[in-house]
């Protein structure tokens, strides 16, 4: 889990150091959402293999939507929150970051 964090704050660190153009933005976005993508297929294919997964599916079927639906909720919330802090600071009006 170290890593993941320590990959997250090397990213963070290189996209404040040296922030992207216009183009380059572009592509890091389209490289993010094609890594997302696979990502996400992969652990698709994983848990399709799994037959323990799909065995219980209609007892744990209920609690994983709930518990995804949750999850996805609140990160939206969360990142819409974060950027509406940004955007505030952006501004320079102290008001509306509710200091």
């Amino acid at each position: 889990m170290i890593y993941i964090f320590l990959s997250l704050a090397g990213g963070v660190a290189i996209g404040y150091l040296f922030p992207p153009g216009e183009a380059r933005s572009r592509i890091i976005q389209r490289l993010t959402m094609t890594g997302l993508f696979i990502l996400l297929a992969a652990m698709g294919a994983q848990l399709g293999s799994n037959d323990k997964v799909l065995a219980n599916l209609d007892r744990i079927g209920l609690q994983a939507f709930v518990l995804a639906a949750f999850s996805v909720a609140g990160s939206v919330l969360a990142v819409f929150a974060i950027f509406r802090w940004l955007e505030a600071g952006k501004s320079g009006d102290s008001r509306k970051r509710g200091i």
